[in-house]
């Protein structure tokens, strides 16, 4: 099977994409084409990243007027949201360690989301160890 691609009426673009979904001990594994594994911890990391720049981005929008409106329009807590949120201080040169593949073994979304440093400098020095 193979990628394939398809024009929607309204102007949208549908790719379909073949995956295998294994079984493992805690979850399920994606193996995209070519047998290449997506990371689970990578996923939920940028995944996490993502969802505090949209959440940041909703604020400064005017969408919401501060993180307890947010968190109670979502369904979460304030600190909940407000950790999700810290990961959007992450230097670029992490995160796009991470979009590379290179998630280091020292951060995962949990990690990221106790106290990080606002020094990007720093950050680096302690999740890329350099």
């Amino acid at each position: 099977m193979k990628t394939m691609t398809e024009m929607l009426p309204n102007g949208n673009l549908l790719v379909s994409v073949p995956i295998n979904l294994r079984n493992r001990g805690n979850g399920k594994e994606i193996f995209l084409p070519g047998g290449v594994s997506e990371n689970d911890s990578r996923m939920a990391f940028l995944m996490a990243v993502a969802r505090g720049r949209r959440w940041q981005q909703l604020i400064d929008e005017g969408n919401v007027s501060d993180i307890r409106e947010l968190a109670r329009l979502i369904g979460r807590d304030n600190s909940y949201v407000s950790r999700i949120m810290r990961l959007t201080t992450l230097a670029p040169q992490v995160i796009e360690s991470v979009i590379n593949g290179e998630l280091p073994p020292t951060l995962n979304a949990a990690r990221a989301r106790k106290t990080i440093s606002w020094h990007w400098n720093e950050q680096v020095k302690e999740f890329l160890g350099t």
